[in-house]
């Protein structure tokens, strides 16, 4: 905003006429609008020709003064430039404002509270200090200018009839300083013309004319300046120069010296040879010096006499001479005289040729190598693609096509280590930001490659590339030793340059490209993958896992290593193997961390952000308490296998050179986790560093270099390298499960539980469970059942099982009766809780394996009891009920041989031979998933013979029928006779039809027949031998069920129909056993005792 000043010259701008207290005069009216009135609208003050203060009815209610009449076409001037109001486009709010701005201005000018000069140079300055720590020195300058100018015009300010009083230009400039802005451009634009505003003209340059026109020239004080012969003048000095305008120059300048008007050239003395008849190019790589000239500017000259990048460099060689046989450097220009015209791609450029040295190209070619500017070589900024320069000078002995054909040879190789340092610049770049973890809303299953591995890889190239930059170096130190008789005599050229280049690194280099070059279209899913720039990668989406891509990308660089050896290319493959070891560091430390500190476990108090495993670790964290049965073989696993779009490929998450250890080094880190935690030293003589010290994966490949381009090799290396530690823990684990667990009296207990293996306990236990099931009892009472279980084991004084370990419940249908089907006795649950960390063994699942074979054992003691009890205690003295009973004990004796038969197959040849087995692996066993492995495998061998496994389902169907079959002998039985069968010496029965009526009534309930369609054959050898192998995969069904019949049938009938049944059922157990005999697992052999002994059945 201005500020009003006096006509004085106060330094300070006068308002616009409009800004009088007084009507506009007609001389006003007469001459034309400035073009600041002209630029902005008029204000009220210049449209109407009277004041507010004419106005009878004037908001001011106070008297007019003199100040008031003073201030307000200011306060006008003043809201109009600030509120852009008007009395034409807001009439009440301008007057408002206007008002507002009156009266506060008019406090001010009554003696109001004012602001003194100490305050506003304290502002000022404050100012200036924040323009120069804003590094803005020029507009720091301009207000100390400015703010003095002020000061200055302010002594001026004595007049009383001065619009601003020097008493209150301090509250001028404090309006201005709360009026004022943020400096913008236009801001400091102004500030930087400031100086020149007011400033007088500068004073011309300095030129060598105005230095010697400041004294005279004539006279002998000018002799033997700058370098001239004594006795030399320089009078006629002005009118020679060939350019006494120019500026005061360097040495540069001194070339043009006495070269005027014929003289002699004392800086470039012409050669002894005549020059030649065409056009002569001056030497200026020889540029010879007078002797009298100083050594300063001697050595200035023989510098740039070696500066062949400049423009008026010459090479000093006649280009028009004749071809030459004998001289090769008259082979290029030659051909271009032959082709007659140059080439619209040649290497030339249209306007001159210029020809270097041989040796001087190969410089530019080997610091295009390194990466830096030169004139031979182009790179493209888009493609970043090298190309030969259309610029770049020739070398004489060359052809056009030939220095093209080198030069494009050596541009693929810049172009090839130039993607390689964008690609390492790029992850270094990547890594040094923050990572950005907000998810992409268009691909939430996407996230950015972001791995130690590939940022170990970028390392590794980026040390490739040093080792090249400093072959490149030393290639030009020899050179310029060379050049300047240091060491031995050099043969320098551009074609073994390109040769060496090619042999010692390009193959190196192109390999990692074409590697990126996979990776990233695997990792991309980009079919287009050689268009994809490598340097892309840490902005690339991808949704492969990291430890997919970590193990991916070291895949590719073993393949590359193995490639290339087996190809004999051992600068490469060892190159190769050398970023191979730097890239696997990070996943050899976290193998090693792994190894050392174990699994991070987790308990149900421990925070969010407790340790966990990096996400490039192959193995996964599945987030279990360490207290869940599962957490030994699910809380830690191998991270699953990926498959990649890309032509269907599957990538595992483990390098293919860790796989064969993987499952050493998985289980080497849970055992010491949880040694850990069970407050177990790992080892009591030795340190964890002692037997494991691991070291860096470089010096374990440089140790090993011959056998580390093998996958096979470098395999068997690291499992010699960690074998002997992950074995070592594996066994203390495994120590300490057995000694201080009691994990062998815990496997005994369980054994002798479920497998019946205690023999008199269990025996008494069966006896009192069956004797309340014939009793027709609550035996699934949960009390009574662990009662009896805990009265029994008391009562026979066993220390062999702890009873409160065990519990026995039911939860199967309590409908069923188990008089009449063993199926009621599935229901049965046995329970044994282990302690900790054995419950990693004993999962519920594991129990729930031993409660089925426990049920199947139960099963068929049931049916054996319920036979055992048909006897005769005396003969019976009737003859007649003696032959009609036969056929009963002639049914029961069959039974009783496939139920002893099935009782001994089980106990003896299942599972006393397994438990033998299964010790002396137990015995063996060096860690524990050794153990669970074996506990394991015995446990699915032990539910494959007893046919409870999936597979053989059928055979234990028809083993439960005949099962049932024998608790249904037993209730017809018992319904014959009217008893229980125990004692028959009282009983006279009869076959015949003459019963009581208690006894037909009793008969009304027995279990008959109550699928008359359904018939066996009873042809035993036809259906023996025409049973196909359809046949074999369900088994024959009973006609019996539980249901009772309302058909009368006869006794004998029914026994017939039964035996019948029972010979089908048992021919299908033996076929079926014998089919499994004929596989190779142990388990056939068990089938192949069971089908022997069951082919005496038909005997």
């Amino acid at each position: 905003m201005s500020t009003p000043t006096s006509s004085h010259g106060s330094g300070l701008p006068r308002p616009h006429s409009r800004a009088q207290p007084r009507p506009s005069s007609s001389s006003s009216h007469a001459r034309p609008l400035s073009s600041l009135s002209t630029a902005r609208p008029l204000s009220s003050a210049s449209l109407r020709p009277q004041s507010r203060l004419s106005r009878p009815s004037s908001r001011i209610s106070r008297p007019v003064t003199r100040h008031t009449a003073r201030l307000l076409p200011l306060c006008q001037c003043l809201v109009t430039h600030i509120t852009r109001l008007s009395p034409d486009n807001d009439p009440e709010n301008y007057h408002i404002a206007v008002d507002f701005a009156l009266k506060n201005l008019e406090h001010a000018l009554k003696g109001g509270a004012s602001t003194d000069m100490t305050t506003v140079d304290k502002r000022f300055r404050g100012h200036v200090q924040k323009a120069r720590i804003n590094n803005q020195d020029t507009l720091a300058n301009a207000l100390e200018k400015a703010y003095t100018r002020v000061k200055g015009h302010a002594k001026d300010l004595i007049d009383i009839d001065e619009e601003i009083k020097l008493s209150h230009l301090p509250d001028h400039l404090q309006l201005l300083l709360l009026l004022s802005a943020i400096p913008s451009r236009s801001t400091l634009a102004f500030a930087d013309t400031y100086d020149d505003r007011d400033s007088p003209e500068k004073e011309p340059p300095l030129t060598w004319k105005g230095i010697l026109a400041e004294e005279p020239l004539e006279g002998q004080h000018w002799e033997g300046v700058y370098g001239l012969p004594p006795g030399s003048t320089i009078e006629g000095w002005e009118t020679k120069g060939t350019d006494s305008d120019s500026s005061l120059s360097t040495w540069d300048d001194l070339d043009s010296l006495g070269n005027d008007d014929g003289d002699e050239d004392i800086w470039n003395r012409p050669s002894e040879d005549p020059p030649s008849q065409g056009v002569h190019t001056p030497d200026t790589s020889q540029r010879t010096v007078p002797s009298h000239v100083p050594t300063y500017l001697t050595a200035v000259e023989e510098l740039k006499a070696q500066q062949y990048w400049r423009d008026d460099w010459h090479i000093g060689v006649d280009v028009n001479r004749p071809f030459d046989l004998g001289d090769p450097s008259t082979l290029g220009p030659t051909m271009l005289r032959v082709r007659g015209e140059k080439e619209p791609l040649s290497l030339s450029g249209p306007e001159r040729e210029k020809h270097i040295f041989e040796r001087d190209a190969v410089r530019e070619v080997l610091m295009c190598l390194q990466g830096r500017k030169n004139f031979l070589i182009y790179t493209t900024t888009d493609t970043f693609r090298s190309v030969p320069s259309p610029t770049a000078p020739r070398l004489l002995h060359f052809t056009l096509t030939a220095q093209s054909s080198i030069l494009s040879a050596l541009a693929e190789v810049t172009t090839t280590v130039c993607h390689l340092r964008k690609f390492a610049a790029a992850i270094v770049e990547n890594v040094s930001s923050s990572y950005n973890l907000s998810p992409n809303p268009a691909h939430l299953l996407s996230h950015s490659i972001r791995s130690r591995t590939i940022e170990a890889f970028a390392d590794a190239v980026n040390a490739q590339i040093q080792r090249f930059d400093s072959w490149c170096a030393a290639k030009e130190e020899a050179i310029c030793l060379a050049s300047v008789g240091v060491g031995e005599p050099l043969v320098v050229s551009l074609l073994s340059l390109s040769k060496d280049v090619r042999d010692t690194f390009a193959g190196t280099f192109d390999v990692l490209l074409n590697l990126l070059h996979r990776f990233v279209g695997y990792v991309s899913q980009s079919h287009d993958r050689r268009d994809l720039a490598v340097w892309k990668i840490p902005n690339m989406p991808t949704r492969i896992p990291p430890s997919a891509v970590s193990a991916l990308l070291l895949d590719l660089l073993l393949e590359a290593v193995e490639e290339q050896a087996a190809l004999g290319n051992t600068q490469t493959s060892d190159a190769l193997i050398s970023v191979l070891a730097r890239t696997t560091e990070p996943t050899w430390e976290m193998v090693g961390k792994w190894l050392l500190d174990g699994m991070p476990s987790r308990r149900p108090w421990d925070s969010t952000d407790a340790p966990s495993l990096d996400e490039e670790f192959f193995i996964e964290d599945n987030e279990l308490q360490i207290m869940d049965p599962d957490f030994w073989s699910d809380g830690y696993v191998l991270r699953v296998l990926v498959t990649l779009e890309e032509n269907q490929k599957t990538q595992s998450a483990v390098p293919a050179f860790l796989e064969p250890a993987v499952i050493q080094i998985l289980g080497a880190g849970k055992a010491v986790g949880l040694l850990r935690e069970m407050g177990t030293r790992v080892f009591t003589e030795h340190s964890d560093r002692e037997l494991l010290n691991l070291g860096t994966f470089r010096a374990l490949i440089d140790t090993n270099s011959a056998v580390s381009k093998d996958s096979e090799a470098l395999s068997r290396l690291i499992s010699e390298e960690i074998s002997a530690y992950c074995l070592t823990v594996a066994m203390r684990l495994s120590c300490v499960m057995t000694e201080e667990c009691d994990l062998q009296r815990h496997l005994s207990a369980i054994h002798g539980l479920f497998l019946t293996t205690r023999g008199d306990d269990i025996n008494t236990f069966t006896d009192i469970l069956f004797a309340k099931m014939d009793a027709q009892k609550h035996w699934t009472d949960f009390h009574s059942l662990n009662s009896a279980f805990s009265d029994v084991v008391e009562l026979n004084e066993s220390n062999w099982i702890d009873a409160s370990l065990v519990r026995l419940s039911y939860r199967g249908n309590k409908a069923a009766s188990a008089s009449q089907t063993v199926k009621a006795i599935d229901g049965l649950l046995v329970e044994y809780a282990v302690p900790f960390p054995l419950t990693y063994i004993f999962t519920p699942n594991v129990l729930q394996s031993y409660c089925s074979i426990f049920v199947f054992l139960l099963q068929i003691r049931r049916a054996k009891s319920v036979l055992e009890q048909i006897l005769l205690r005396n003969s019976v003295a009737n003859a007649a009920l003696r032959s009609e009973l036969k056929v009963f004990y002639a049914m029961r004796g069959k039974l009783s041989w496939f139920i002893n038969t099935i009782f001994n197959f089980v106990t003896t040849f299942v599972i006393h031979s397994q438990l033998i087995k299964f010790w002396e692996a137990v015995n063996q066993a060096k860690s524990l998933d050794e153990l669970i492995t074996i506990h394991n495998d015995h446990l699915d061998m032990l539910l494959r013979e007893c046919f409870l496994h999936s597979s053989t389902t059928e055979i234990s169907k028809a083993i439960v029928s005949i099962l049932d079959m024998c608790l249904h002998f037993r209730n017809m039985f018992t319904a014959y006779v009217g008893d229980t069968a125990h004692d028959i010496l009282r009983l006279s029965v009869s076959l015949r039809r003459h019963k009581s009526r208690r006894q037909r009534r009793i008969r009304k309930n027995v279990i008959g027949f109550s699928q008359p369609g359904a018939r066996f054959d009873s042809d035993d050898d036809s259906s023996d031998t025409d049973l196909d192998e359809e046949g074999l995969k369900e088994a024959p069904e009973t006609s019996f069920s539980i249901a009772p019949s309302l058909a009368q049938e006869d006794p004998s009938e029914q026994l017939e129909k039964l035996s019948s049944e029972l010979d089908s059922l048992v021919r299908y157990i033996r076929r079926c056993t014998e089919n499994l005999s004929s596989g190779t697992s142990d388990a056939a052999q068990a089938s192949g005792i069971l089908a022997f002994t069951l082919d005496d059945w038909d005997s």
